[in-house]
Order: structure tokens, then C-alpha cells, then sequence
């Protein structure tokens, strides 16, 4: 029989520090090994191109597990685990296509705008199709980023706020000032080590605290976390008998394809990862242990959401859904003590941390190399290099400003950014690398539909418009990638090709010919490649089924 508890302070486990003095010596040593190490790499940044991309020398090993830290978040100690504990086993579905995204980035992208020099998707655009999709690309990757940065910077605010009882306003501005001090410092140098470091922070945060708390609740294979919880799922069916049940309907784990694995291809952030590779071999290296090491966190962070419920069960005790994303300082209190889980708190900073200094990098690129460039501003190298610390402060400051009354959706603004991506800005990126029949007016109207698609029917700005399910998964924010994926594809080859048939709009398929073979590596040897308009056409039909399926009631 579960005690049913309405809000957090009336739970019979501890929920805060009852000492703090060691929690918070571990914390602050976290961030002098990260400012330590901003301030050791700020002699290698000697231009835009090392502030941007690390002069493109960063090894395997160290990228991988940067990408992974940026890549997986605050979200991931507090956000996935929530919403694993309230959606259960189908939320695996999410983590599956998220591993997919890095391998594709590389594939169908990844090498080829780094053979044009490209710092983000929109200098690809000022290359490929001119200066206003450059604009328009940088504007949707300032929205995007923001989304995405604000849910960290709340995040770690509320950490300081929650779990130290530190005032909320304060915490956001320390926190804002903090991070934006250490990516000024050395640029995407500091930030990928950084990165690196962040990444096994989380990953030992999270791992070593679950062999101590499966131990506890009789697993046998408590050493080995993300497997070891399996001799306890007998237990788990008695006392969770749905949590096994993939309960949701066949399009959600489709839309979960389309935002999860393809939304991130469209994230500076993540990309500029790659550009950051020493050459084409230590690219593909990169992706490996980016896969390796993700794998293993994500199956680790598993097992804590497993480890939750579990223990809830066996207790009888019931917590509020607002306080889900808790569960893993809620198990480390119950189980470890105060100062272990301390260190589980700096994996959680660390991991905003790494996250959202990607963000502001993206957004100093879009502001500083992009807009400069697409308006053709004439500025020099220094001057450009200064523009980005300014980007870099700026950014810091307006996602602090917002993140004081952030909207009332920024529960889920990640995800939903994810499905913005997905619609606005995947599509342009690879439909320009693969065909030289695609246009500028294309790929600006599809830019506009599907972001207007995803902001429409979302669930979170216009009562009485949606799209997709109801409950849980409509609140998610990502039903609405199966109408306006599939909707935005459609219109960039529809106006592209049309486009092609009106003299007025000049629009020469030719023109693009020897930048497209220039990006995949073969010389200008006037031969067609990738002009054929009959892959379009085929995958604009492929499209029609699933703008079908996604509009039929869920």
C-alpha cells in the first residue's frame, strides 16, 4: 500500500544536505579544475578559427566523450531520468534513435562541409544558397540554442536552489556567470576539454553511487550498473507489473525517430564537434567512442531510473511527479550519505555545464562568423575573434534574463527543440550536401513551414491546436514532427523544383554542380553528380504516407 505524498518536505528520506561542507569543497574543486584548464588552453586560441573549432586538432577520445558531455546534459541526471520513471520502458525508444544522431552527422554531412571550412550549418548556407538563408538559419539556430540552453541554466540554478537553499535568482546568475566565464576564457579549446572531463564526471557520478545502491537492494550484479540491475526484474514485474509495457501508439516511437535521431543533426553544437577532428580518420574514431561512452551512460542513467522505481516499490512510498527528476540525489541520500552525494551533484552541474557551453558557442558562431559574414562586414580576424567574446557574454546574459520567467512549457522546451531542428534545419543542411537541384527559395520556405509547423502544432503556445496523441506524449512536444517533417521536405523540393521553371528567379541546377563535387571530395572534372531530380521526387513520395499517417487521428 503506497503512501500517497502530495509535495516534496513531507517524504520520509532525506531530500537535502544535512552537511554541507564537503558536498560543496568537491563542487568548487570541480570548477578549478575546469577554470584551470580554460585558463591552461587560452594561449592556443590565436584566431577565429581556433575560438571556433580547436584549429580542428582535437584527438578521438578526448572528442568523443566531449561530444557525449554535450550531448547528453543536466537533462540526463534529472530531466531522463523523470520522465524514464514516469514513461517507463518505452522512453528507451528516445535513447536508441539520440545514438543514432553523431554516427549520421558524420555520414551524411559531417566530412563534407568540413572539406568548405564551414564553422556551422549557416555558413554552409551563405555558400550554398546565399546570403538571406544564411540569416534565416542563423536566427532558427539563436532559437534553437536558446531553447535548449535555457532548460540547463534553470536546471543548474535550481540544483543551488533546491538542494543548498541558496536564493533562485541569485543561483542563475552565479551559474550564468560561471559558465560564461570559462567559455570566454579559451573558446571551443577550453570547452572541449572541459567537455572531456565533464563527460567522466557524470559518467563516475552516475556509475560508482549505483554499484553502492544495487548492492543495497540485493542485486548481484551490482558491479556492473547499466546490466547489473536484471537478476532484480522478477521483483520489479511484482511490484511494477505496467513498467515493462510499450503502451504508447506506433507513431510516437516513429516521431521519436524523426526528432530524436534526426533533430540532432541539425545542432551546431554537436557538429561543431566533429569539425573539431584532427581529419577524416579521427572523425570516424570520434564517432566510435562517442557511441561507446554514451552507451554506457545512458544504460547507467537506466539503471538509476530503474533502481527508483524499484525502490519506491519495495518501500510503498509514492512521489510527486514534479519531483521525478530528483530520484537520483533521492537514492543517493537514501543509500550513500551526504558526500557521495555531493559528487553525484557535480555530475549534474557538470553536466549542464558541458552542454550549455556548446550552446554558447553555436550561438557566438551564428552571431560573430555567420551574420558577419552573411552581411559581408569587413572586419579583421581580431575583431572577429573579440565579437565572439562579446556573443559569448551576451548569450550568457539573455538566456539568464529569460530563464527569470521562463515559459510555461521549459519543462520540455529540449525535446521541443529537438523537433524545431528536425523540421527547420536537418532538412536544408542535407538535402543541399546530396542535391544540386535543391534551391535558396526552397530552403527558405522550408525553413519557415517547418518551424511555423512545429510552433503551431505544439501543444505548448495555441490552445485548441495539435496535433498527435493526448496526455503525456502530446505534452512532449514532439507529435508534431510527424505532420511537419514530412510537410517541410515536401515543400523544399515542390518550390525548388518549381522554382527551376520561372526564368525570373534565375535558378541554374548547374551553378551548383562544382561546389556540391567540391564538398564530396572530387575535382572539378564536369561531371553530373547529384543533379538528377528523380531522388527527390521518390522521397517526396515517401513523404505523402507518413504526412498521412501523422494527420489521422492518434
Amino acid at each position: 500500500m503506497t503512501n500517497p505524498l502530495q509535495q516534496a518536505g513531507e517524504y520520509p528520506f532525506q531530500e537535502t544536505f544535512q552537511e554541507l561542507a564537503i558536498p560543496i569543497l568537491i563542487i568548487l574543486a570541480t570548477f578549478v579544475a575546469y577554470y584551470a584548464i580554460s585558463y591552461y588552453m587560452k594561449s592556443r586560441v590565436q584566431g577565429t578559427d581556433d575560438y571556433m573549432v580547436a584549429g580542428r586538432t582535437i584527438g578521438p577520445f578526448v572528442n568523443g566523450s566531449a561530444i557525449s558531455a554535450t550531448w547528453e546534459s543536466l537533462a540526463t541526471f534529472m530531466g531522463v531520468i523523470a520522465l524514464m520513471v514516469q514513461v517507463q520502458i518505452p522512453f528507451l525508444a528516445v535513447w536508441t534513435n539520440f545514438l543514432l544522431s553523431i554516427p549520421l552527422i558524420v555520414i551524411l554531412y559531417g566530412q563534407t562541409l568540413r572539406r568548405l571550412g564551414s564553422y556551422t550549418p549557416a555558413t554552409f548556407c551563405k555558400d550554398r544558397y546565399g546570403n538571406t538563408m544564411s540569416v534565416v538559419m542563423a536566427l532558427l539556430i539563436v532559437f534553437v540554442m536558446l531553447m535548449y540552453a535555457l532548460g540547463q541554466f534553470i536546471g543548474l540554478a535550481q540544483i543551488a536552489e533546491i538542494l543548498f537553499g541558496w536564493d533562485y535568482t541569485l543561483s542563475l546568475f552565479v551559474i550564468a556567470a560561471l559558465v560564461t566565464g570559462y567559455v570566454v576564457i579559451a573558446g571551443m579549446w577550453g570547452v572541449s576539454y572541459n567537455s572531456a572531463l565533464q563527460f567522466w564526471v557524470m559518467l563516475t557520478a552516475a556509475f560508482i553511487p549505483m554499484m553502492f545502491i544495487l548492492n543495497q537492494l540485493g542485486s548481484s550484479g551490482w558491479f556492473f550498473p547499466p546490466l547489473g540491475y536484471g537478476d532484480l526484474v522478477p521483483e520489479m514485474q511484482e511490484t511494477n507489473p505496467g513498467f515493462f509495457d510499450m503502451t504508447y501508439d506506433t507513431r510516437w516511437y516513429f516521431a521519436m525517430f524523426l526528432a530524436m535521431a534526426l533533430g540532432p543533426i541539425g545542432m551546431p553544437h554537436l557538429a561543431q564537434r566533429i569539425f573539431t577532428s584532427r581529419d577524416v580518420e579521427a572523425g570516424r574514431k570520434t564517432v566510435f567512442w562517442f557511441v561507446a561512452v554514451t552507451g554506457l551512460m545512458f544504460a547507467t542513467v537506466y539503471s538509476v531510473a530503474f533502481a527508483g522505481v524499484y525502490w519506491l516499490g519495495q518501500e510503498g512510498y509514492e512521489v510527486a511527479e514534479a519531483d521525478f527528476d530528483k530520484m537520483i540525489f533521492y537514492l543517493n541520500f537514501a543509500f550513500s550519505g551526504d558526500t557521495i552525494t555531493g559528487y553525484v551533484v557535480a555530475g549534474a552541474i557538470a553536466g549542464g555545464l558541458s552542454t550549455v557551453s556548446g550552446h554558447m558557442l553555436a550561438i557566438s558562431a551564428a552571431v560573430a562568423n555567420d551574420v558577419v559574414e552573411a552581411f559581408e562586414i569587413d572586419i579583421t580576424e581580431d575583431r572577429k575573434t573579440q565579437f565572439g567574446y562579446a556573443s559569448v557574454i551576451a548569450a550568457g546574459l539573455i538566456v539568464a534574463l529569460i530563464a527569470l520567467n521562463p515559459p510555461a512549457f521549459l519543462v520540455v522546451s529540449i525535446l521541443w527543440a529537438f523537433a524545431i531542428s528536425a523540421a527547420a534545419i536537418t532538412p536544408t543542411i542535407v538535402l543541399g550536401v546530396w542535391s544540386a537541384r535543391v534551391n535558396r527559395y526552397g530552403a527558405i520556405a522550408s525553413s519557415v513551414v517547418g518551424f511555423a509547423s512545429v510552433v503551431v502544432l505544439s501543444p505548448h503556445l495555441f490552445s485548441g491546436i495539435g496535433a498527435g496523441g493526448e496526455g503525456l506524449t502530446a505534452d512532449l512536444g514532439i507529435d508534431a514532427i510527424m505532420i511537419a517533417f514530412p510537410l517541410s521536405i515536401l515543400t523544399f523540393i515542390v518550390v525548388s523544383l518549381i522554382a527551376e521553371r520561372i526564368d525570373a528567379l534565375d535558378v541554374d541546377p548547374e551553378s551548383n554542380r562544382s561546389l556540391i563535387n567540391e564538398m564530396h571530395g572530387y575535382p572539378d572534372d564536369d561531371v553530373d553528380r547529384f543533379t538528377s531530380a528523380a531522388p527527390l521526387i521518390v522521397l517526396a513520395v515517401l513523404m505523402l504516407p507518413i504526412l498521412w499517417w501523422g494527420i489521422q487521428p492518434w
